[in-house]
Parts: structure tokens; sequence; C-alpha cells
């Protein structure tokens, strides 16, 4: 057994294992074609994502020691949960940030959430769920069992069909939503990678410009399996918008995949104090510092998945989608930006408050499209 190749928590959970029996592993390979056909060799049941450059499976204790001295191989880690970023706070109207001329038309943005309540704000005028896929339950027709994947979807790109206060920062993008997360708003990492596969796999086919990924898992520090999932979606050319994580206010609190250097890391502003709020996750990370920027997260009203149709929600899952709804609106606008001048445009039209980086990035946006 190659110890330096096994994550921390992964070589505890080793040391006092069963071993006859298996636990759910990433393994992640410098050369992908390598280790598969070493997998493929000895009969090991896996799921790959070469898009990402490792593997999902369940592996036993002489597994685990015999992958970890492959040379192929870099790194075995467990299979980390995720989980939406909600904090528990009470309601306000969203304040919009922009007098948004350019509203997502032409693009696409994905979810990767709870699911999508066929609400009128997608619905009306026209029906702009362009896709929806449920790798939870494999149902064909949109829904959404636990309301977050809704209200997210509501902030970056409702309509406000009911209440015009309420809509969103991109209404005339498309819509798709990847259900990857259950009732209770968790689910496996593997299953993650599962959505961001399909995206990689069907961008071009469903013009999916932006993603939206409004949760988090402990960050595993060498080859992170989201951190690198996410990462391929963004040299892809698919501009990748995540949460910092609610669990501030301590430092070095950002969740995967909102540690990756590349992607845009969204933290929370509490506008009623204007600073940063108490729960929103700080870095820094291994990579540097995050998160990049703040949008507000605190009392938000977006759409709801039953009667009355809306509700209020805090946290940075709630300042995730009005980043990447306002993405949106700078590809309607630009169509031929790069995610990292679109990136590089956010940080510099973003004020400071304190100007600690580790938990404001550049500081909050406020600018006109």
């Amino acid at each position: 057994m190659n110890k330096n190749k096994i994550s921390p928590e992964l070589l505890n959970r080793v040391s006092v294992m069963d071993k006859n029996k298996t636990d759910s592993i990433f393994v992640s390979s410098y050369d992908f074609w390598k280790t598969k056909k070493f997998l493929d060799k000895y009969k090991y049941s896996y799921i790959p994502y070469k898009f990402a450059n490792c593997f999902s499976l369940n592996l036993d204790y002489d597994d685990i020691s015999i992958l970890s001295t492959l040379p192929d191989v870099e790194y075995l880690h467990s299979n980390p949960l995720v989980k939406i970023q909600r904090a528990q706070v009470e309601s306000i109207n969203l304040h919009r940030l922009t007098e948004n001329k350019f509203l997502g038309q032409g693009q696409t943005i994905c979810f990767i959430d709870t699911g999508i309540y066929p609400h009128f704000d997608f619905l009306y005028p026209k029906n702009r769920i362009i896709k929806f896929i449920d790798l939870i339950n494999h149902h064909k027709q949109p829904y959404d069992d636990n309301g977050h994947g809704t209200f997210v979807a509501g902030i970056a790109s409702g309509m406000g069909i009911i209440d015009h206060s309420n809509i969103g920062f991109a209404p005339r993008a498309n819509v798709i939503s990847i259900k990857a997360l259950g009732r209770q708003g968790n689910s496996n990492s593997n299953v993650i990678l599962d959505a961001m596969q399909w995206i990689y796999e069907n961008h071009k086919v469903y013009n999916i410009t932006v993603v939206c990924m409004s949760f988090g898992a402990e960050v595993i520090e060498n080859n992170d399996p989201l951190s690198q999932g996410a990462q391929a979606l963004w040299k892809r050319g698919i501009t990748v918008v995540a949460a910092a994580g609610n669990s501030g206010p301590k430092n070095r609190t950002i969740k995967s995949p909102g540690n990756n250097p590349y992607i845009i890391t969204v933290g929370a502003l509490d506008e009623s104090s204007m600073k940063t709020a108490d729960f929103s996750s700080r870095g820094p990370t291994i990579y540097g510092h995050k998160p990049d920027l703040l949008a507000p997260a605190v009392n938000i009203i977006s759409c709801d998945n039953k009667l009355p149709l809306y509700t209020n929600m805090s946290g940075t899952s709630v300042a995730t989608p009005i980043v990447a709804g306002i993405c949106a609106d700078i590809k309607s606008r630009w169509p031929k930006i790069t995610n990292n001048e679109i990136k590089k445009f956010l940080l510099s039209h973003c004020k400071k408050i304190t100007g600690d980086i580790d938990s404001e990035g550049a500081g909050y946006l406020t600018f006109n499209i």
C-alpha cells in the first residue's frame, strides 16, 4: 500500500476497514487509458469520467492497497457527500443589481440541483425548460421534491409572471435542469460528476453557456473530483458559477467545486449590513484566495415548488444564480467573450467592503449591463 496516494480521510477508514467490505472510492489517474486497461483486465466494475480523468468504483481493502501502488494512479479518496448551500433566515424581495437590457436571450443556463418545478415563470410566455434529466429517480417530466432547484432557477431566469418584482436576472435564457440531488438536498459526488459529464458531452447540442452549481462538498485537497470536473467544463468554454459554501465565518471553509481557481466562486452579501454574511464560507484555499466576489444572499424571495409559488431562502445557493444569470446576460451582449474575460469583467465591477479578499474577494457586484 502506498499511503502517499491515499487521502488522510480514506486512510483512516481503511485502517479500521473490514476486509470483506467495500467502500465507494474515486481513483484519479495520470493516464486515463492505462488505468482503464488495468481495471478492465482484472474485471473491476467502475464508472469512468474521462473528462475529469478519474473513475468511481467500490473497492475493498486489498483493492485499495493494489491500486495505490500503480504508477498510472495518482490518488485515491472517498466519495464525498454533496449538499445544497441553504441558510435559515427570513425574507425580503430580491434587490436587482442591474437595469438590464440584455436578458439572457440566446443563452442556456444549466442547473445541477434538486430538479425544477414547472412554474409559470419558466413556462410563459413560452416554455423555456428545454431539457430535464433526472439522475435520482429517473422520471421523465420536470419536478422538484425539495424546492431548492426551483428557487435557484427562479433567481437566475424566472420571468416574474405573477409578481414582476421577482423577475430573474436572465429571464429570456433557456433552462436545463439536471436533478442530481435528492429530496433531502444531498447526493454523492459521482452523481454530480454524471451531471457534469452529460454537460461536457452535450453542451453544444443545447447551447449550454452557463452552469450554476449551488451546492458544495468538503474539499479533497489532492485531485478533488468535483473541482476537476468543474475545471474541465470551464476549459470547454462553459462559464461555471459555484457557491462558496455556508460554513463561515471561519477561514479555509470554501466548499468544492468552489475551491477551483478557474471558475467563478460566489460568497454571500448581507445587504442589511452591507457586509459578508456570517454564514458565508471564507478562503483561502490551497490554490489561493476565494471567494471571487459577493452577491446578495440574505432574505431573498424566488420561485417555489408549491403554492403560493414563491418563498424565501438565504445562503450562497442564493448568491450563485444571481451571478450565473448575469453571466448569461454578459454572453448575450458579447457572444464571443471568453470565460476569463467574463471573470475579469465581473471582478472589475465589484466594490470592496473591508478589502479582506478571503471573505469578500473583489467585493460585491454593482454595475449596469
